[in-house]
């Protein structure tokens, strides 16, 4: 999902070629009679990615990571969750399938970390009604995207764990 670092993404594919490559892969998976996976589709928020859309028949949930980097690096700036999966919630759900934020998290740098959780996770299935899960980013040494390593782990800061406890108590 990161054309820059990943060698599949859509700075290094043209999108029938992936979607060919997708498409293979999963019919493989059928031709072997395998049933209990689940296709996620998972293109880069900030990309123009439905180009590269493996089609319906091909895909069961569509997710995006949701990171907050905060002010870590000179590319990054404090963003809430809204802006980072706002605009690409409402481009991908004229699909009507179920989504995940398949990375959630946000770092301390630069802003109110526990506020960040609270507010997406507050209204998450008001806002987002097609979200049917979250898979929290939970790690405390990524060294993947700047010179420095990052510590994405919340289970340590009361205050965020707080938030999170009270942001999804009430989801159904």
């Amino acid at each position: 999902n990161d054309g820059y670092r990943y060698p599949w993404g859509p700075q290094n594919n043209a999108a029938a070629d992936f979607i060919d490559a997708w498409r293979h892969v999963h019919t493989v998976f059928a031709q072997q009679g395998v049933k209990n996976i689940v296709w996620i589709w998972s293109p880069h928020p900030a990309y123009e990615a439905e180009e590269f859309y493996p089609g319906d028949a091909y895909v069961d949930y569509i997710g995006a990571g949701v990171l907050n980097y905060g002010t870590v690096a000179v590319w990054s700036k404090w963003w809430s969750f809204g802006e980072i999966f706002g605009k690409f919630y409402k481009q991908m759900s004229v699909h009507k399938k179920p989504m995940m934020v398949t990375e959630f998290g946000s770092l301390a740098v630069g802003g109110d970390r526990a506020a960040w959780y609270a507010d997406a996770l507050d209204s998450m299935q008001a806002r987002y009604p097609l979200v049917r899960s979250v898979m929290f980013y939970h790690v405390s040494k990524d060294n993947t995207t700047t010179q420095q390593t990052l510590n994405w782990y919340i289970k340590n800061d009361k205050e965020v764990v707080n938030a999170v406890v009270k942001g999804i108590s009430s989801w159904k």
